[in-house]
């Protein structure tokens, strides 16, 4: 069909099928920078906002200073230093969970503890064991046992714990070394 077509109307197509082609390139790209532009605007408002917001604290912050001469802020950073010095595990010499370890390590079958008491005097550190004793036997088992074991001195049971045949209430009192 086109061969049919004088040079004059030739070009005139050709010229119009230029425009078309064109307008529809244009209007594609309009298209996608528009689409781009509307996906990409959130994060953008959302980040020029959270710029702000950080100039604005840089602002804050650098108005504020290291003010020498502001005395409760000085006490207040003093203060939290000595309690942090306090917590520090340099000082935490006593640790109740290693005796306690350890006092469970010498438990035996027919002993069921129910309590340990850890407080400190001025003569050192006095731990107590609360449980109960199947029988007689067992509670001097675990006596002698805690004895034996070389963690701990001054190891009292009282007697009167001894006054039943079965399932017996005791309190260990004793000392670590």
């Amino acid at each position: 069909m086109f061969k049919l077509l004088t040079d004059e109307t030739m070009r005139e197509v050709k010229r119009e099928y230029a425009w078309h082609r064109a307008i529809v390139i244009i209007g594609t790209l309009i298209l996608v920078f528009l689409v781009v532009g509307i996906g990409l605007l959130p994060s953008y408002v959302l980040s020029n906002a959270r710029l702000n917001e950080v100039i604005e604290r840089t602002r804050i912050m650098n108005s504020v200073g290291q003010g020498e001469g502001d005395p409760t802020l000085q006490s207040w950073l003093q203060e939290t230093s000595h309690r942090l010095k306090l917590l520090s595990p340099k000082l935490d010499t006593d640790r109740p969970s290693d005796y306690i370890k350890k006092i469970t390590s010498q438990s035996l079958k027919g002993v069921h503890i129910t309590g340990f008491a850890w407080t400190r005097t001025d003569d050192g550190i006095k731990l107590s064991v609360n449980g109960v004793a199947e029988d007689r036997q067992a509670l001097i088992t675990f006596e002698n046992r805690l004895n034996a074991s070389g963690y701990f001195s001054q190891v009292t049971l009282p007697i009167s714990n001894l006054a039943k045949d079965k399932d017996i209430d005791f309190q260990i009192k004793f000392s670590p070394i």
